[in-house]
Parts: structure tokens; C-alpha cells; sequence
């Protein structure tokens, strides 16, 4: 949680998946700077080949059991891809 990696500071980062998770809350991404800033990010992460997904404050607040499901089968699927190349 909280890393720093490829020079941003990533929510949360599986190293092995090189998938990152990005906390969006209205409070620290609700501007327009920080809206581009946060496009800029993902583009550049997926550049370095590291996936990120959004995940509003609102969603893991009202269904955190769903959320923490889905993620689980984006981290297993991300580890697929990378085993066979694709």
C-alpha cells in the first residue's frame, strides 16, 4: 500500500502482477488537475506495463465484499496474462 513505483505513489501495487489499484475519492480527485493528472498516470504506468485500476470511495464503502471479489478476479486474470505472454 503506498508505494512508489516507476515515480508515482501507487494506492496499492501487486509487484508479481505489476497491477496497481488507485483509490479514487471525490476529496483528493474531484479536480481538473487532478483529473489529467490521473489519466497522465495511467497512461504512463501502462507504458511501463503496469495495469491500473479506479476504484471509487463510494463503491468500497457501500459494497467492499464485491469490490475485494472483482479484484481478485482481475489479480488472477492479470496473472494468466502474463504467464502466457498475452
Amino acid at each position: 500500500m503506498n508505494l512508489f513505483v516507476e515515480g508515482y505513489e501507487l494506492d496499492a501495487y501487486w509487484p508479481a502482477q505489476r497491477f496497481a489499484v488507485e483509490l479514487d475519492t471525490y476529496d483528493h480527485h474531484g479536480t481538473p488537475t487532478a483529473f489529467e493528472a490521473d489519466r497522465l498516470r495511467q497512461e504512463s504506468l501502462k507504458l511501463t506495463g503496469i495495469e491500473m485500476i479506479r476504484i471509487t470511495g463510494t463503491r468500497m464503502e457501500r459494497e467492499p465484499t464485491a469490490v475485494m471479489r472483482r479484484l481478485r478476479r482481475l489479480l488472477a486474470q492479470r496473472h494468466r496474462e502474463l504467464r502466457t505472454g498475452g
